[in-house]
């Protein structure tokens, strides 16, 4: 699976995507398959929606770990508000043998404008 939690400059939101088809280029997904990729913008001043990540997980085909898609979707967007990430995507992400939700690579990027608020990333 995909997920990604980025800045809709056009909406002047955060916006979650993710798609049931990881471990491949996104852009490769929205070309050849368009109906594959989903996006929830998130309010900046209520943040995420519980009920919206939760229908995260039915997309994904995960609703066994809605709880699991819940708490990281929710710890993505603290972060990503936090320390004034431009983007922080998860491909691939992966549910184990055992029904774990986990993060099999990933790929954080600060905004460089922000790096004086972000000292400790800065080095």
């Amino acid at each position: 699976m995909y997920l990604s939690i980025t800045l809709d400059r056009a909406g002047g939101c955060p916006v979650f995507i993710y798609s049931p088809a990881g471990g491949m280029s996104i852009e490769d997904v929205a070309h050849e398959d368009p109906s594959q990729i989903y996006k929830l913008n998130v309010n900046p001043f209520t943040g995420p929606e519980v009920e919206d990540l939760m229908k995260a997980a039915d997309h994904l085909g995960i609703p066994g770990q809605r709880s699991q898609l819940v708490w990281l979707m929710k710890s993505l967007y603290d972060c990503f508000m936090d320390r004034d990430c431009d983007m922080v995507e998860i491909n691939p992400l992966i549910t184990t043998k055992q029904g774990q939700v986990m993060a099999a690579d990933s790929k954080v990027t600060i905004d460089s404008n922000a790096a004086y608020r972000q000292k400790d990333l800065a080095e």
